[in-house]
């Protein structure tokens, strides 16, 4: 179980599930054949944790069965809004997945009670075909390094994305004017005995960004933007910011926070269909309805071919041979290196980003982790998320790593 959240207690030993991990041996097994159409696909991923990583994965599962076989891609950016849901349940407004579909999604909000969203992810209103159920693909990082990417990612120059020009850090967004993301995490984040975060983390959290943004005299002069302040304060004060950011603002951030509260979501799901299974005496080869594997960004940097075969085992099973499981990962660990190489602007590894003070973020990226452990809150509340995001990436038979 995960120390850092609290949810209910009393649930039966989990049977080991398909959930990815150390790849099985998939053909010549007693297994019967897998059917990729009968399940609805959702590949999610949040700002920093792998968006054309989420583009690669759809293609290989296109790829996976030639194309002909299923499942094949709905082409679309999103399947419903990104960081919306539906007022009276929280969830994703127009959330229909449907089998033989692969669906990718940024930063879903999945705010709403685990039995409704269970609900929403496997109904199949007015499709012929049979669905038995979902495979979510769920992409994490290393809070810490994801904040300091996040950083370093938007305080480029110029920079790839140019809502940071415009957007105030610290004013309150809310969703239907009354909703706030504090309000809507603190069942999965700020519940239990031994929460991720504590009821007075958003006021401070708050009070860092209000204390940053636009109180230099120069700043209130010359009316800095959010990306000012970002290409010209000091490192640690402009991570600071940017990091504050992606934790108190739902609608144009958080994502740092939402993906803690979706593993917790998630979790709960498979908790949830234990239970039921348990109770209804399921065999336990009986394939899951809802099945989850939680993947890093780190995992595919470190061993792209083995981390893509891993993905593919889980996606697809026997529905795909090895030697095309093979060859795409194969593929995929030779484009990977090339763009490393050539330095693709949505990789800031290794890449020379400076800011207004000449400074290079990314030869700091060790140093600014370093300040953001340190940190009496920052310091507590990511290491918290860090051990939800190791132990989901264990639970799905990866290493502790979501850097």
């Amino acid at each position: 179980a995960v120390a850092a959240v609290a949810v209910e207690t009393d649930e039966p030993p989990r049977p080991p599930p398909a959930r990815g991990g150390m790849r099985n041996n998939v053909e010549g097994s007693d297994e019967k054949d897998f059917d990729p159409n009968s399940y609805a696909y959702l590949i999610v991923h949040y700002h920093k944790t792998g968006h054309h990583l989420s583009r690669s994965l759809r293609d290989f599962l296109v790829a996976g069965t030639d194309g002909t076989t299923g499942p094949v891609s709905n082409d679309r950016e999103n399947v419903f809004l990104h960081r919306m849901h539906e007022e009276a349940t929280g969830c994703p407004r127009a959330m229909e997945l449907n089998p033989g579909v692969i669906h990718v999604q940024a930063a879903p909000n999945f705010f709403c009670d685990t039995n409704v969203l269970a609900e929403y992810l496997l109904r199949n209103d007015n499709n012929p075909r049979e669905k038995r159920g979902v495979k979510i693909v769920h992409l994490v990082r290393d809070p810490f390094s994801l904040a300091v990417s996040n950083f370093a990612y938007h305080a480029q120059f110029p920079t790839p994305e140019v809502w940071v020009k415009h957007v105030d850090p610290c004013a309150e967004e809310l969703w239907f004017e009354r909703q706030s993301l504090e309000d809507l995490v603190r069942p999965t984040l700020l519940a239990g005995n031994d929460p991720v975060m504590n009821s007075g983390d958003f006021d401070g959290l708050h009070r860092i960004c209000t204390e940053l943004y636009r109180t230099r005299k120069v700043a209130i002069e010359r009316e800095w933007s959010f990306y000012t302040h970002l290409r010209h304060l000091d490192s640690e004060n402009a991570l600071s910011l940017a990091t504050t950011h992606m934790m108190i603002q739902g609608r144009s951030g958080g994502d740092i926070l939402r993906m803690a509260s979706n593993i917790v979501k998630l979790r709960q799901l498979q908790r949830l269909e234990d239970q039921i299974r348990l109770a209804q005496h399921t065999p336990p080869k009986q394939e899951r309805m809802i099945q989850v594997m939680t993947l890093s960004m780190a995992e595919f940097t470190r061993e792209p071919r083995a981390s893509t075969l891993r993905f593919l085992d889980f996606a697809l099973g026997n529905a795909s041979p090895s030697e095309t499981k093979e060859r795409i990962a194969a593929e995929y660990e030779r484009s990977y290196l090339e763009k490393v190489r050539g330095g693709d602007e949505h990789i800031t590894a290794d890449k020379e980003i400076k800011n207004g003070q000449d400074e290079n973020i990314v030869e700091k990226k060790g140093a600014l982790e370093g300040y953001l452990r340190e940190h009496e809150l920052f310091g507590r509340v990511l290491g918290n998320i860090k051990r939800l995001v190791d132990n989901a990436l264990r639970d799905s038979g990866g290493d502790d790593v979501g850097s």
